[in-house]
């Protein structure tokens, strides 16, 4: 079994959290983990059975959290719109930086919980992306990455 040893971690992966696993639901092939990031705000992850137990990933054990902003979803605050992930995190948009191609956005979801998605510049200028304004951000537990924290 390999030995987990993060003394420093360096990714590419824009949304980065630290939490705490608070359930496990655990299937043949695949794990269900809930993730507590920040005040009330639960992250779902589905990882590979065999690497729950690689991993020696248990409730409580301490994970770093990686999504990719490639796989972060947009989309208008919408009481009423049902998604079929559980990952999704409603905030104010707190800073937009355009790119010859994309635009990164960042949405600021509690005081120190934001996430980030990469968005096209036409997509950015269809939503009207403005500092300010709420939207949601979204993405499916496949696009949960963990890292175990010793």
């Amino acid at each position: 079994m390999p030995a987990y040893c993060f003394v420093t971690m360096q990714t590419s992966a824009r949304n980065r959290f630290s939490g705490k696993a608070v359930a496990i639901k655990k299937g043949p092939i695949l794990a269900e983990v809930e993730i507590e990031v920040g005040e009330q705000a639960l992250l779902v992850s589905h990882i590979a059975f065999a690497s729950l137990g690689d991993l020696g990933l248990s409730i409580g054990s301490l994970v770093q959290v990686l999504v990719k902003s490639s796989q972060v979803i947009l989309l208008a605050e919408d009481p009423s719109l049902r998604l079929s992930t559980p990952n999704c995190f409603c905030g104010a948009v707190s800073a937009l930086h355009g790119g010859s191609i994309n635009t990164e956005v960042i949405l600021q979801i509690q005081k120190n919980l934001s996430i980030v998605a990469i968005v096209t510049n036409e997509s950015a200028r269809d939503l009207d992306l403005q500092v300010g304004q709420r939207f949601c951000a979204a993405f499916p537990p496949s696009s949960v990455l963990l890292a175990l924290t010793k």
